[in-house]
């Protein structure tokens, strides 16, 4: 086995595991500081030091990795998923599905050479379409020399020719970048896929159980009428079951939202304009929330954001917001607008002329941070409907 190096950031390093194809990739064009496992690499004390430090795992032969060895920690590692050929879906639910599929999000990837099998996953597991590595053949030399340009398009910030490809892993990079709208400011943070990972996992421990909540109580007869302003490339439109709600996400970045409409054609995401009006009627959506757009605005922005989200919700439906509030010292020209909590309250307040109520609040800390820089903030409507 490849001598692990150091547990950190500049040290950690792509580790494909490629079990009974190890000696079938040889001569592949793999990265130079990949580190290639076969199954005898498979003993859980140096296994779980090779993970430690892997900054994306591939499972080129997943049928014969250790899933049991991996930790909490090891699932925010970006993983890579070679789906085995000569299986059905059916075959593939029962042998993956509560150990791994149900474990995958937006920022881990699958290879699918069956499109019409991709589709069946898919659609049960909520993946996006760029989610997907397309290849053409099932040889394990072809396919680790496809994954080599998911490595490419982690670590550059030059577009890949494949959008399904690049667009997932470009979505982190560029989502809050400077747009045309000049009251936006971007806020770029240099983080790697793996800590990336580990911040989004955070993030939807806190969102998720709620979408959950709202879901079952409307159930399917009533679809949830859902609405995420600065949806970017859609990544929370997989929170929500096909079934059980309506999903619609606004943005001001059209290149992000062609990507959103690629990832989940069942939603709907509009453009939104330089005066941030919202295009829906009043009172249409059950659910309206955000996830770390507001610091990216100043308050005069925040305010017509608000205004909105509250002008489109239901009576007696939630404002759901995830927000950052705690920021490094920014650069000369700072990227961001922070604001502090009472700041966010007063803007609400001041927004919806306090006809809003808290119904849940509570702190996130992501992983590395001494202090709790983010809120989960959750606010209902009120008043009458005006139908």
């Amino acid at each position: 086995m490849p001598k692990a190096p150091l547990q950190t950031d500049a040290g950690r390093r792509p580790v494909i595991y490629a079990g009974r194809f190890a000696d079938q990739i040889e001569g592949a064009d793999l990265p130079n500081d990949c580190i290639v496992l076969g199954e005898r690499d498979t003993l859980p004390y140096e296994l779980t030091q090779v993970l430690n430090c892997a900054e994306t795992l591939v499972l080129l032969d997943p049928l014969s990795f250790p899933l049991k060895v991996m930790t909490d920690k090891h699932w925010d590692i970006p993983i890579v998923v070679v789906l085995p050929p000569g299986f059905d879906a059916e075959a593939l639910i029962a042998t993956f599905g509560p150990e791994l599929f149900e474990r995958l999000g937006f920022l881990d990837h699958i290879v699918a050479l069956d499109s019409a099998l991709w589709e069946e996953l898919r659609r049960k597991y909520r993946w996006a379409e760029g989610q997907r590595i397309p290849v053409t053949g099932d040889r394990p030399s072809e396919v680790a020399t496809t994954v080599r340009a998911l490595f490419e398009a982690e670590s550059t910030t030059t577009a890949s020719p494949r959008h399904d490809q690049s667009e997932a892993a470009r979505y982190w990079r560029e989502r809050t970048l400077a747009t045309s709208v000049p009251h936006r400011a971007g806020h770029r943070a240099d983080y790697t896929p793996r800590s990336k990972k580990a911040s989004h996992r955070v993030q939807a421990a806190a969102l998720e159980p709620r979408f959950a909540v709202l879901e079952q109580k409307r159930g399917a007869k009533f679809p949830l009428d859902v609405l995420e302003a600065g949806t970017g490339a859609g990544r929370w439109a997989s929170s929500f079951s096909l079934t059980k709600s309506r999903f619609f996400g606004v943005d001001t970045r059209e290149d992000l939202l062609r990507i959103a409409r690629i990832n989940f054609p069942e939603g709907r995401f509009d453009l939104l304009g330089s005066e941030l009006l919202f295009p829906y009627e009043d009172e249409s959506f059950d659910l309206v929330f955000t996830a770390t757009v507001m610091h990216q605005y100043p308050a005069s922005a925040k305010r017509t954001l608000l205004s909105e989200m509250w002008r489109v919700a239901k009576p007696g439906g939630q404002l759901l917001f995830l927000e950052n509030f705690v920021f490094e010292k920014q650069p000369e020209q700072p990227a961001v607008h922070p604001m502090s909590v009472r700041e966010f309250e007063n803007l609400i307040l001041d927004a919806t002329a306090g006809q809003v109520v808290l119904n849940h609040v509570e702190s996130l800390r992501y992983p590395g941070d001494d202090l709790r820089t983010a809120m989960v903030i959750s606010l209902l409507r009120l008043g009458a409907p005006k139908a």
